[in-house]
This record gives C-alpha cells, sequence and structure tokens, in this order.
C-alpha cells in the first residue's frame, strides 16, 4: 500500500482521502461513539460550532478537516525539500496518525486549531534567509492566535513560533515587535467589539480556563480507552526518539527545520498533558509533527515489505482499538 504514495502525482489525493475515510470508517458508519465528556473549547469554536450535532455529521466534518490537514502537512513537508524525494507519505501518515485514537474521530476544538498548525509552521519556515519578513512574521503568529480562539492551550505555539523564527535567523528588534503585532491586533478588535457587547469578561474567562491543570494519573476501567492511551504513547514515543535518522545528511537548513518541529512537537505534548479533562483530543496538535517524523522513519527504511508490514500491523491496531471502544469486537 505505501507504493500507491511514494510518488508526488496531483491525482494520488484522492487515494490518500479514500484512505483517510478508510481509517476513520468505524465512527463514519456510528461503531464508534463520540466522547461524552464536552472538550475545551475556545470563544471562536463556541461561536462558529453549534453545541448539538449528530456524531455522523461530527465524524464526517473531522474526516473532512483530516483530508485538509493532511494536504497541508504533504506540502510543507514537500515545499521545503525536508526529504530527498517528494512523496504523499507525510500527508497518508498523518492521515494514520490523526486517526489512532477514538476521541480524534469526531470534530473538536483540538482538530480545527490543528487545521492552523502547519499554516503557522509554512510562515515560519520561509523567512529562512529572506531579507524583508515583517508580514511573513506577522502571519505566522496571526495563525497560532487563531488557533488558540479554537483551542486555547494553542496559545503555547505562540512561544514556539519565537523561538523558532529566532533560531532560523537575526530576529531583530523590530520583528519582534511585529510578532507581538501579529497577537495584539486581532486580540484588541475582538476586544473592542466584545466591549460593546459587554463580553470582555466573558472571553476571558473562556480562554483561560482550560490552559493549564495538574493531570490525573490513572490508567481508565475501560479497556478501549486504555489501549488508545498505549497506542498513543507508542506512537509518540516512537516518533521522538528517531532524531538520528531525521538529522541524517540533511542539510544545515533543512536541521534547522527538524529543530523548529521538535520544539513544536515537545511544546504540543506538554500542552495536552497539562490541561484540564480526561479526553485526549488535544493530541491532535502533535499530530503533524509526528507524521512528518515517521515520513523519515518510513523513508529511510531499506527493507520495503517489513515497511509495508508495519504500517499494515499499524492499521490493523487502529481500527481494533476503534472498534474495541465502539463494542464491536469485546475482548
Amino acid at each position: 500500500m505505501l507504493a500507491l504514495f511514494r510518488n508526488n502525482e496531483f491525482f494520488t489525493v484522492l487515494l490518500l482521502a479514500a484512505y483517510i475515510a478508510l481509517v476513520r470508517l468505524p465512527a463514519l458508519v456510528g461503531w464508534v461513539t463520540a466522547p461524552s465528556e464536552a472538550a475545551a473549547a475556545g470563544w471562536l469554536y463556541l461561536q462558529l460550532v453549534p453545541s448539538e450535532m449528530s456524531p455522523f455529521i461530527s465524524a464526517l466534518l473531522a474526516t473532512a478537516l483530516v483530508i485538509f490537514q493532511a494536504i497541508a502537512v504533504d506540502r510543507l513537508f514537500n515545499k521545503y525539500r525536508m526529504s530527498g524525494s517528494r512523496t504523499w507519505l507525510a500527508g497518508m501518515l498523518y492521515g494514520l496518525a490523526a486517526s489512532c485514537v477514538p476521541d480524534f474521530l469526531f470534530l473538536s476544538p483540538a482538530l480545527v486549531a490543528t487545521t492552523l498548525l502547519p499554516i503557522g509552521l509554512w510562515r515560519i519556515f520561509s523567512v529562512y534567509r529572506q531579507p524583508l519578513a515583517f508580514s511573513t512574521i506577522f502571519d505566522s503568529a496571526f495563525w497560532f492566535f487563531v488557533a488558540a480562539l479554537f483551542y486555547p492551550p494553542s496559545v503555547w505555539f505562540l512561544i514556539g513560533g519565537f523561538l523558532g523564527i529566532s533560531s532560523l535567523r537575526s530576529f531583530s528588534f523590530r520583528e519582534q515587535m511585529v510578532y507581538i503585532a501579529g497577537v495584539l491586533s486581532p486580540l484588541v478588535v475582538l476586544l473592542t467589539a466584545l466591549y460593546w457587547f459587554d463580553q470582555t469578561a466573558a472571553f476571558g474567562r473562556i480562554q483561560t480556563a482550560h490552559l493549564f491543570a495538574w493531570p490525573y494519573l490513572t490508567l481508565p476501567e475501560q479497556l478501549g480507552l486504555r489501549l488508545a492511551i498505549g497506542l498513543l504513547s507508542l506512537l509518540l514515543l516512537i516518533a521522538g526518539l528517531g532524531f538520528n535518522i531525521y538529522y541524517y545528511k540533511k542539510s544545515i537548513q533543512v536541521k534547522k527545520y527538524i529543530d523548529i518541529l521538535y520544539g513544536f512537537f515537545t511544546i504540543g505534548v506538554l500542552a495536552a498533558f497539562f490541561r484540564p479533562g480526561s479526553t485526549l483530543d488535544g493530541f491532535l496538535l502533535v499530530m503533524p509533527t509526528v507524521a512528518i517524523f515517521l515520513s523519515y522513519l518510513f523513508q529511510s527504511a531499506r527493507n520495503h515489505p517489513l515497511t509495508e508490514l508495519f504500517h499494515l500491523l499499524a492499521v490493523g491496531a487502529v481500527i481494533t482499538v476503534q472498534l474495541i471502544s465502539g463494542g464491536i469486537v469485546g475482548l
């Protein structure tokens, strides 16, 4: 199956969409139920997304978003020559990673915010050796701030963006002010509009209520959720420990990009870990970087049959965890 995505032909996007629909099929046909616990939602998400939505519509919208995100992650990976060959592997692996646990299968604030993460990274990567990058720097901060309006823990990516630009180039004081303006400009406009409707206090409560909380380190009683946590932990472990492969024979520019991805990987894991609630949807913020790291691992493997077997086992594990969580398969 991997051979179908080892190319850069445009028509492969249809195979990508079919693949993502396949790994998310249990949710689309109703075999997996949506999480009963309400996810941490930002002000903009509460305004734009209806509070009551059927599980099918939620799963369908989530699938459409993941397809778009997979295309964005793949284009980011190929645009900046992060690998020797252009393929659709990064997009395919994002579709798999973003479907690995049942909490990822339905529309959520974290899923919507994740849509904006590749856009922000795209803008950060483009400042490398760019003499005048004021608009690019402004845009990167702007998109990370908008992501926080959908899912408040995304605000920590503003720190990652600032440090990322600093690692790519000499980050002058004027450019730093432009980055801060990328946050303050939409914030001031929004607060001004909310002031007229006496909603500034409500906005502040919504945005700050889900930023940080000490996690409860207890295993759930449900077997499906335990397996989901185990599968997610294994995926993060594999992606996080492959740094020797990621840096191997890479240019200085690509190594800097990988450093930035590691920074966003770390911030995303910490933001998902130290947040209120027990749902796993917050780890969606990490999946774009996980997909890129996994793409390096798959492309560096010389034994293609073994890689195909590993991929099929991963797909089987993802679907099995979904079916067990939905009660279709009993253990």
